[in-house]
């Protein structure tokens, strides 16, 4: 993962942790983004990581919807292939998902999804 990518994912996280610490345990961080040996590969698909799993999911129903899953780009970077198809499956599975460019889209998308349940606090 490149540097500023990672450094959104970091304030992202940050974020969140600040504004709903409440829901610390339900946001998480999927790192298929490494680079490792032929063998640590083979072993990590046996453990069933997977290419083009969206990077945050946030495992809290609302809406009608089973959870929100979020891709974070930064630039000009594009889904690959296997993360459209993994958010498309999930949208028809019915998770909220949403693919961003930067920090701060990634920060609007969790504050609507999230909307009714702040105001039910």
């Amino acid at each position: 993962m490149a540097q500023p990518e990672r450094i959104d994912h970091i304030n992202t996280v940050n974020w969140f942790k600040h504004h709903y610490p409440d829901l610390d345990d339900d946001f998480h961080h999927f790192a298929n983004e490494r680079r490792c040996s032929p063998q640590e590969g083979r072993m990590l698909k046996r453990m069933a990581v997977k290419r083009g799993i969206a990077d945050f999911f946030l495992a809290l129903p609302l809406n009608g919807k089973a959870g929100l899953w979020i891709e974070l780009k930064v630039g000009k970077n594009k889904p690959s292939k296997e993360q459209q198809a993994f958010l498309d499956r999930k949208a028809q599975r019915g998770y909220a998902v949403a693919c961003v460019w930067g920090s701060d889209a990634a920060r609007e998308v969790i504050k609507t999804y999230l909307k009714d349940y702040i105001s039910s606090k």
